[in-house]
């Protein structure tokens, strides 16, 4: 039997690349992928195919970092990987599939895991740790004795604990950029690692103060650049290490590189503190603060001030429900009763359970054409519908059959058996959903619409999510929610749909903790 192996393309934007067995392939910026972003290399990762044992080696030739399921790799580096490894042209960019045709004889569909990317890092400073613990252990700290750094989730998190660090049941914690520290070019990002000066004169003193009355002193910094590879994680840690001998205090650093729970206003940073970083002492939450620049505070909220970058830093606390400063109320003592904050566009507290609309499902047969944003809750009604209906409704759905032809000819053959059709797809325009009423016309069947009334940042939460809880759904970026937004037309009966529907989202979980994570704020506005 002879095995093929291809590089598919998820958004099919481009035919599958045949990937010969033992034969170097190289991929890149080019007709062939229809990749016309400048930061991709012509030339960005070579693949060579062993078909026989199902392995594909890659290697990223390329300057600009490109990914396996959405982490970094290391240039010039070789990684092996199998049947269905998701591999990104750019980091995060360009998703493309590797399939062996037949699977490989053991293969069985799973719900995949991040795959590991780079070897678990620690660095002990001044003196090297005795202890060396496995890929999946934190070190525990009572005093610590030296300076240490450690790198979790495959440098999804980094943490410095410098010499004296101790552990408390209170906690004072602080952002860093733009709070502890603001830069000497007065840019608003940094030009390099050693582009930082203290943010205020007394930040040493406001700190060391912490530290007496028993606090432990803790810095909880989101830093995508080194996630996305535009800045050297040895050079971070050297400005962290310079910061903290400027402060003159024990601190303990934690450092969010990624996109996932680590990331503010998500709580794993602060979770990894408290329940693998203080020995066990449980946290008086009461007790404990946090101060961070990204408030929401809006343009001019002090005379010249510009509107702060998000509210990460207050969504944070309010995750959390930790007393809240921001850097001028903290170290200068200023009153922010006046301050115009902004509110978040989306505040999942307020989303309920919702009951299902019995009108959705008709005795005629016919189409029903969904419209809403990635996320809004689709997926999950037309599973409803099916369920309730007893299947005789049965979905065809874009991101399944790859284009909206193959979803049209599906539904006809269901139609032509007697099934009623659910067209799972955004469809936020008139064109995009004429198909469907033509299609329906030609069948003489009915057309109606089911709107879902999700808006822009409620399903964008509702991605958000499903990335934390690592559900199979393909990622999206804000690319794609602001071009439905910008293609959107409010759906009518004018257009051939015997009737409009509008859904309120209907939030389903496994269990109290996802239930937990879902109303907490999860997007940084």
């Amino acid at each position: 039997m002879t095995r093929l192996c291809f590089l598919k393309c998820l958004l099919d934007s481009h035919a599958p690349i045949n990937l010969p067995h033992n034969v170097e392939i190289l991929v890149g910026r080019s007709k062939i992928t229809k990749i016309k972003d400048q930061s991709c290399s012509r030339q960005q990762l070579s693949l060579k195919a062993n078909c026989d044992d199902c392995i594909v080696e890659v290697k990223q030739i390329g300057i600009n970092p490109s990914g396996l399921d959405g982490f970094s790799l290391k240039q010039n580096c070789l990684y092996k990987v199998g049947h269905e490894s998701r591999i990104e042209i750019l980091l995060n960019n360009y998703i493309h599939l590797i399939e062996f045709q037949p699977p490989p004889d053991n293969f069985s569909p799973i719900k995949r895991n991040k795959r590991k990317i780079e070897d678990e890092e620690i660095t002990v400073k001044k003196k090297k740790c005795n202890k060396t613990p496995d890929k999946d252990s934190v070190l525990s700290i009572k005093e610590a004795m030296e300076d240490v750094w450690e790198s979790i989730d495959e440098g999804e998190l980094y943490i410095y604990t410098s010499k004296g660090v101790k552990s408390s049941k209170k906690i004072a914690a602080f952002d860093m950029d733009g709070t502890l520290i603001k830069t000497k070019s007065g840019k608003v990002h940094p030009v390099d690692t050693n582009d930082w000066q203290l943010a205020f004169p007394v930040v040493p003193t406001k700190l060391k103060e912490q530290l007496e009355n028993g606090y432990k002193v803790v810095i909880l910094s989101n830093q995508a650049p080194i996630g996305k590879g535009r800045v050297r994680i040895e050079d971070f840690k050297k400005k962290i290490e310079n910061l903290v001998a400027k402060i003159n205090i024990p601190i303990q650093v934690y450092i969010a590189t990624g996109k996932g729970f680590y990331r503010k206003p998500t709580p794993g940073m602060w979770q990894t503190l408290i329940e693998k970083k203080n020995d066990g002492l449980s946290v008086d939450m009461d007790s404990c603060f946090y101060c961070g620049d990204a408030a929401g505070r809006v343009a001019n909220w002090a005379p010249g001030k510009k509107k702060d970058h998000s509210m990460a830093d207050k969504l944070l606390a309010e995750n959390l429900r930790l007393t809240f400063y921001t850097p001028e109320q903290f170290f200068l003592g200023h009153s922010i009763a006046n301050v115009p904050m902004a509110k978040p566009e989306f505040i999942p507290t307020e989303v309920k359970t919702e009951p299902f609309n019995d009108n959705l499902i008709s005795d005629d047969k016919e189409i029903l054409v969904l419209v809403g944003y990635p996320g809004s809750g689709k997926s999950f009604l037309a599973k409803q519908i099916e369920k309730k209906s007893s299947y005789k409704y049965v979905t065809v759905c874009r991101d399944t059959l790859g284009s909206w032809q193959k979803c049209a000819a599906e539904a006809t053959r269901l139609l032509q058996q007697g099934k009623s059709v659910i067209v799972d797809s955004t469809n936020p325009d008139i064109e995009s959903r004429s198909r469907w009423t033509s299609l329906a016309k030609d069948m003489k069947v009915v057309c109606r619409c089911a709107k879902m009334a999700t808006t822009k940042a409620h399903a964008q939460h509702n991605n958000k999510f499903r990335e934390l809880m690592r559900i199979n759904h393909l990622p999206v970026n804000d690319i794609v929610f602001n071009t439905y937004k910008n293609k959107y037309k409010e759906p009518t009966t004018n257009e051939g749909f015997k009737d409009v529907i509008e859904v309120k989202f209907n939030p389903s979980f496994d269990d109290e903790k996802s239930e937990r994570l879902y109303k907490m704020y999860l997007l940084e506005k």
